[in-house]
């Protein structure tokens, strides 16, 4: 995994975490939080995968609100 994969899948389990205890997450304010975070140069759909791959994970919905 690249440095830059890592840091990004840091940056989403601490966005999680944040949101421990809450259902349905918004891919929208989530990929925009992340953006923001990270100043990520992938995809906004590699960020998406990422992103509901870790959420799954967890037990959490991701709402495709994009």
């Amino acid at each position: 995994m690249s440095d830059q994969n890592a840091h990004i899948r840091a940056a989403i389990g601490r966005l999680l975490a944040d949101k421990t205890g809450v259902a349905v997450i918004s891919m929208r304010e989530s990929i925009a939080e992340l953006l923001e975070i990270t100043g990520a140069a992938l995809t906004i759909e590699t960020l998406q995968d990422m992103l509901l791959e870790m959420a799954e994970v967890r037990g959490m919905m991701v709402a495709l609100d994009v």
